[in-house]
């Protein structure tokens, strides 16, 4: 019991810590001790039922939590793409244990206040045995904490902050790349360029709003420059939501790094894309870590002014999984991207842990997710399309830093925005195409 309430204490201590500086609109406030008592006393009601709904019930109901309003709802309607194409493949070919899948949606509208409470409803109201989510770093914090509370496994597919998998939470995991690997394959292959394409990168800069994100972007750029003999020359940091860039990308001229770090939300993206295109700023090599740059919205938002921006990717599109693509691309209209192919495999993760769980109930899941370990493909259900073999979320160290339940294995690819096509440009030897530098941005 004490453990509970302190563990709501802390949820709601964080959200209102992490208001305006994680992706969102972030804001709590603290709930009174008397309400976090009667909280607590629910959440108990609630295991219960929870576990008796998912093994009597008709369905096994999962939990998504990500803002499907708000300004990045594009981002959070395209996850769940990959997550109901997941589920409609898992049910037709029979369900889990003679179950079908449910999904039961939260709407985070990007705020950390909302996705708690959302996160809240799904646990003690819709009975959920797990929960899929969320988007951005800080609203994930806060759901995971809540979601460790009440004991119900979660799984984030796209949230990469490094800080979130080293709380020693038992039902929080990770199965998509953190900021740390991110960083170090993004900055691999600036290192690269100088053997591969006779480019030497001997400076960068990064560009990023101030959230989490934003500065642990920043933090390993900085390290894995200095690991791979790089000079950083600093940071350019703004507020999530600009209005206005010019100020920023007259700083980024005055530095004049040989390649450009940046990491930004969509409407930071394209205004930062439309910005620079403005003040005539044409750095030889930028590189973006995903976020903005993979979006379906981005490209035609900018037009040619992305052609030879980079961009590290969950996915390399036509690599693996083709017949999965397609179907993907036939159903939707939009190709599969890092999002969507993340939340895919997250949902094929869930799927095989609720079945080789010994009940289908919470701890039992959480217990199969611990010990999990997919290679190849998953039982029953296709490959792993992701630019990796092996899937295992197990505990781990870095840099003097403890880290649980991620997925220590994941890798990225680098693509290049040519002729307003994303094409693979590292690893070198799984390469569509060669890269283009300097970068045309027309």
């Amino acid at each position: 019991m004490k453990k509970l309430i302190s563990l709501l204490m802390a949820t709601a201590m964080t959200a209102s810590l992490l208001s305006g500086c994680s992706g969102g609109k972030e804001t709590a406030g603290t709930q009174a001790p008397a309400q976090q008592t009667e909280k607590t006393e629910q959440t108990e009601k609630t295991e219960a039922a929870g576990g008796e709904q998912a093994a009597s019930g008709d369905t096994i109901k999962i939990g998504t939590l990500y803002p499907l309003s708000g300004d990045v709802a594009a981002i959070g309607n395209n996850i769940m793409r990959g997550i109901e194409f997941a589920v409609e493949e898992i049910n037709a070919g029979g369900g889990i244990k003679g179950q079908k899948l449910e999904i039961v949606k939260g709407d985070t509208q990007g705020d950390s206040k909302i996705a708690m409470s959302e996160a809240e409803r799904l646990i003690t109201q819709e009975n959920v045995v797990a929960i899929l989510g969320a988007y951005q770093s800080g609203v994930t914090e806060v759901v995971s904490q809540t979601t460790e509370s009440y004991q119900v496994p979660m799984v984030t597919a796209i949230s990469t902050a490094d800080q979130l998998t080293t709380h020693e939470y038992e039902y929080f995991f990770r199965m998509a790349p953190s900021n740390m690997m991110f960083l170090r394959d993004m900055v691999q292959y600036l290192a690269d360029l100088k053997d591969e394409a006779g480019k030497e990168i001997k400076t960068i800069a990064v560009c990023a709003d101030n959230t989490l994100l934003g500065q642990e972007t920043s933090k390993w750029a900085q390290y894995w420059a200095d690991q791979n003999g790089i000079e950083f020359l600093g940071e350019v940091l703004y507020t999530k939501g600009a209005a206005d860039l010019s100020a920023e990308v007259l700083q980024l001229k005055t530095m004049n790094p040989d390649a450009l770090v940046v990491d930004n939300y969509i409407s930071d993206g394209i205004l930062l894309t439309k910005t620079m295109a403005e003040q005539g700023y044409k750095p030889e090599v930028m590189i973006a870590k995903a976020t903005a740059y993979i979006d379906p919205s981005y490209i035609p938002a900018v037009g040619a002014a992305a052609n030879g921006i980079t961009t590290a990717a969950e996915f390399n599109p036509g690599a693996k999984g083709k017949e999965i693509t397609d179907a993907f691309k036939a159903k939707y209209g939009v190709e599969m991207n890092g999002h969507s192919a993340e939340s895919y495999t997250a949902t094929w993760v869930l799927k095989t842990a609720i079945e080789n769980a010994s009940a289908v109930e919470r701890e039992a899941i959480k217990d199969a997710l611990s010990s999990l370990k997919i290679e190849g493909s998953f039982p029953g259900g296709s490959e792993i399309i992701l630019p990796y073999d092996v899937i295992e979320l197990t505990d781990t160290e870095f840099n003097g830093v403890a880290h649980k339940n991620t997925n220590t294995g994941a890798k990225l690819t680098i693509l290049q925005i040519q002729d307003e096509a994303y094409q693979t440009v590292w690893p070198f030897n799984i390469a569509t195409a060669k890269p283009e530098i300097p970068a045309k941005y027309e």
